[in-house]
Parts: C-alpha cells; structure tokens; sequence
C-alpha cells in the first residue's frame, strides 16, 4: 500500500513538470532569439569591423541585452505571456540602438546609410525577381517622371546603353561623387568625369556614339526631350542599387559647337542644405556675420570661385532670417532645394523678362531680405545698387577668387564707384577644402621651424596629415569611410567683414592695400589665417590651405558678354 502511494505520488510530480515547462514555450523563446542572433553575428558583427566601430563593446552590450531578455523569461515573477513579449521588447530595442547610433555615426557616408521601408522593400523584391528572368548585369533601381524604369531584355539594343549608364552611375556613387559630368574630350572622344571632395577625376573615356546613347538614356529616365540637343534642359529621377536605396538625381544639358554636354549632380538638396554651425565659420566670423543678419540693411556680397559653395552659403545665411515673422525672398535660375518659409523666386531663362527687370520687379514689392543667386550683367549689379538699402537687404552671389576680386567685379558692374561703395554693408568670401578623414587621419607635433614659418603659436603641439589606412585586426587596411584617399568631404575657408563708413570711402577710391589695412586692425582673419586655423582644429591640412590660397594675380575684371567678370587664371574649386 505504501509503495503504491509513493508511485502515485512520484507521477503526479512529473507530469505537474511537464506542465510548468510546456514544449512550446522554449520554442517561442527561440522564434525571438534566433533571429537576434543572427542579426547581430551576421549583420552588426560585420558592419561594426567595416566601419571601425568599438566592436568589442557593442558585442558586450548585445550579450548584456540577451541576457537580460532570457533573464526577465526565467527569473521574473510574472506569467510566461507577459515575460515573452518583454523579452522581445528588450532584443528589438538593442537593434534599434545600434541601427540609429550607426546612422548618426559620422564615418558612415550618406549613400550606406540603413533605411526602414516596407513598401521599398517589397517593391526592390520584385524587381529582383524580374532581374532573374532578364540580365543580370542591369540591375539598378531607376525612376523618373513617369515611373521606374523596367531593365530591358539582355539580348535587346538598350541593353548594352543601360548597362553603360548604370556602370557610370554606380562609380560615381561608389566613389562618393556629387557630380558626374560627360563631355567632349576630343574628337570622337567623351570624357566622364566625377567630382569626389571638390576634386574632379577622370573615370573614363568614351567612344562619341555611346556617350551620346548614355547621355540620352538619362535624358529619357529625367523626362527630357532627347531630340533636342541644343537649348539647355534640365530634369530630374532616382536611381540607386535598389528601390529601397535611391539617390536624387539632377541633370542637365546643353549643345555646344564641340557637341553636347551632360552635367549630373547626386543628391543637389542635401549638398546645399547647411546649417551656418555647419559652414566652417570661425567663432569671430560667426559673430560678424550675426551682427549683418541684425542689421538687415544694405547689400552684402557672397563671393566663391565656380563650384565654391556659393549656393550653400546664400540659402544658409537666408535661412538665418526668420522668414515668417520678415518678407524674405530669393531669385534663382535653378533651384536646388527648398526653403522653408522663403518665397524662391525661379527666373526663365527662356522667357521674356531680363535678369535685371526682374530683380527690379522682386525690389518693388519692398522684400525685407531678398538672395540674389546670380549676377549675370551690368544692369542687375546697378538694379541691387539702387534698392533701398534702409529697408532692404540684398544678398548677391558673385563669381569671384576673393572678396577684393568680388568688390572690382560689383564696382565695375555698378558704373558709378561712389553709388556703388554707398550700398555696401558686408563682403563674404571663401573657398573650399577637402576635410580629413576622421577616421584616419594621422596626428603629427610639428616643429618650431614649422610653426614660425606658417606663423602659427607655439603652443601648437598637434596637427594632422592625411592618412588613408587604418589598423583593422592588426594588419594595415585601407580606410573603409574615405576608400583609402584620406579626405572625406569638405570644410569651407571664409573671409568675412563688415563695411562701414570709412570702408566705403576705401572702396570708392578703390584703395585696397588701405582696405586690406582696414580689415587687419578690425582683426578679421585673412583667407590664409582662417585656413590655418582649420588646420589647428584637424579639419584639414597645411598642403590644402596652400592649394586654395595660391596666390593669382588677376588682370582688371572685364565684362563678359551674358556672364559675369572672372578671374584671369582658373580658380580653385
């Protein structure tokens, strides 16, 4: 009798076992672990080595969530139903952690940034799907106007003109590019070329006939006539390695005598969407610059040489004027980002109007605040000469190498030297340098003849050179944020000055050695001294500032037929 209690007994403890730990429910742990784990070992392991994050602590941190979340499943006093989706909650917050601090990360360019659409992604799952039945080798994403672009069948004639197009594309966007451009190299011959950090680079030639072909196929993707190769056109699409990775693309084109040309910018509104805090602005500047913004009164000129940042710094320092409590406006001939509460006004070049009539009709509608983008002719400098500067601020972007050059371009166009000094409240200029790598840049201490030879203190310990390479598992690698050439975007150099009274009597008697004077005993930084204080920061390098502030001796600026007056020699881009 005893015996048998005890069996009956022993029984009842198991099966009551059984049902405390249900079969079920380690699987449903597993359903939510299982997918973390190979996220985080095939995905983030892998991402972290590739953009030289602290790979060591992230994996630590990731073990500290896992444990966590089965902790909660097995430890805490709760019924199963309620620790499971805990559970999940912890491991799907460590992905998003590191998911949104790796987008923030600034060694992770733009184009690798991770991207979270449902919809893109069911559209890039069919596309690859169709890829499978078509070729292979065209496999981009690209949608214009009227829709994406469905690849054309491998053994059809397009096929060879968009596997061309997508080649192009696709090394542009590898190699960090905002500008490709195609063009006449010689005869027969077209160059593609991209512009990476300011610097153009040759990609490759082609021969005339298929640059033709590709420089229509991207017509087509924007909507563009491709008939017309004359009149300068310009349209836009996307493209990308799939629909759930696209850029915005830019283009236009015009005919020439040697043939036509194909200019397309990636991504143009982010590459004119700054902040001033972003600009490269110095701590004095910043505060002359503020001071113009307040006064609000007069013009001021923008100055950079042509691909200087002109259109970046106008929109940045429109946007410092707060557009909805002021009437601020601008006037463009291509837009390239949007404003927000600023009226942009788009200028037809095909149409009836003047550049100057309409600067003049923009001035009678008395705008507080109003960006002029260009400067095309004499008429629109005496149009901005003659607005009411007591009620109107006018900024005018000029192509120009430096704010002494901006100055004889605006004087020369205006006519009148006293009318023209009379309106002038600021100058800004600036140029452009290739930022360091801050992933690879190489800290060196310079020596005291160093130092007294670039007129830099002393008490400089550390500056940086340009590296390239990294040291992943203690072997030498290239770079994997600049792809091994030791700059990665770029960081502008300005000049910025305020012009009073005894400045305009400088400026109309064009005395510019007083000038350059002037502006010492105001101790506002040269080209060269701003340069060198972003060398002292580790933004760039010695042999940058030497680049841009090459000295040129231009000739007198001349009027030029429908354009502005330019420097004699090229100017640093």
């Amino acid at each position: 009798m005893t015996e048998s209690f005890s069996s009956v007994a022993t029984t009842l403890t198991l099966a009551d076992g059984l049902v405390l730990v249900s079969w079920f429910k380690p699987l449903l742990m597993l359903a939510v672990l299982g997918p973390w784990a190979w996220v985080v070992s095939a995905i983030y392991d892998k991402d972290a080595v590739r953009w030289y994050f602290k790979r060591q602590a992230w994996n630590l941190g990731h073990m500290a969530a896992a444990i966590a979340a089965v902790g909660v499943v097995l430890l805490a006093p709760l019924t199963f139903w309620i620790t499971w989706p805990i559970m999940a909650v912890i491991l799907i917050v460590d992905l998003a952690v590191y998911f949104l601090l790796r987008n923030a990360d600034d060694r992770v360019p733009a184009g690798s940034k991770w991207r979270l659409n449902v919809g893109a992604w069911l559209e890039a799952r069919a596309a690859r799907k169709q890829a499978k039945v078509q070729a292979a080798s065209v496999s981009m994403s690209i949608k214009g106007p009227k829709g994406v672009l469905q690849p054309p069948l491998k053994d059809s004639p397009e096929f060879e003109i968009r596997a061309a197009a997508e080649d192009l594309l696709r090394r542009a966007l590898d190699a960090r590019a905002s500008q490709l451009d195609i063009m006449p190299a010689k005869a027969n011959v077209y160059a593609a070329a991209v512009r990476v950090d300011g610097v153009q680079t040759v990609l490759s030639q082609l021969p005339a006939p298929q640059a033709i072909a590709v420089m229509d196929f991207l017509k087509g993707a924007a909507g563009l006539d491709v008939s017309d190769r004359r009149r300068k056109l310009r349209g836009d699409f996307k493209a990308g390695p799939s629909a759930m990775t696209m850029y915005d693309m830019s283009i236009s084109t015009q005919g020439g005598s040697e043939g036509m040309r194909l200019t397309l910018l990636i991504e143009p509104a982010k590459q004119v969407t700054m902040k001033a805090d972003e600009l490269g602005l110095l701590p004095a500047q910043r505060q002359t610059l503020d001071e113009l913004i307040r006064e609000r009164k007069g013009v001021v000129l923008l100055a950079a040489p042509g691909d200087g940042g002109r259109t970046t710094t106008l929109y940045s320092v429109v946007k410092l004027h707060d557009a909805y409590t002021s009437n601020v406006q601008t006037l463009e001939t291509e837009p390239q980002a949007t404003l927000e509460g600023v009226r942009q006004n788009h200028f037809d070049a095909n149409g009836e109007a003047e550049y100057a009539t309409t600067v003049r009709s923009i001035l009678r509608r008395d705008p507080q605040v109003l960006g002029v983008a260009e400067c095309p002719d004499d008429a629109t400098a005496k149009e901005v000469a003659r607005s009411d500067g007591e009620q109107t601020r006018v900024y005018l972007s000029l192509r120009a190498d430096s704010e002494f050059h901006a100055l004889q371009i605006y004087l020369q166009r205006v006519g009148d030297k006293k009318a023209a000094a009379k309106s002038l409240h600021g100058v800004v200029s600036q140029k452009l340098a290739r930022r360091l790598c801050a992933n690879c840049r190489v800290p060196f201490q310079p020596t005291p003849d160093m130092l007294k030879k670039l007129g830099l203190p002393e008490s400089v310990k550390q500056l940086y050179r340009k590296g390239g390479t990294v040291i992943m598992k203690d072997k030498e690698q290239t770079c994997p944020v600049c792809s091994g050439g030791g700059h990665f975007g770029q960081v502008g150099v300005f000049t910025v000055h305020a012009i009073g009274p005894a400045e305009r009597d400088l400026i109309a008697s064009e005395d510019w050695q007083g000038l350059r004077a002037a502006f010492r005993q105001h101790k506002e930084p040269s080209l060269r001294e701003a340069g060198l204080q972003q060398v002292m920061l580790g933004q760039t390098t010695v042999e940058e500032v030497a680049r841009i502030t090459e000295e040129r001796k231009p000739a007198p600026p001349k009027p030029a037929a429908g354009g502005e007056a330019r420097p004699a020699q090229p100017a640093a881009t």
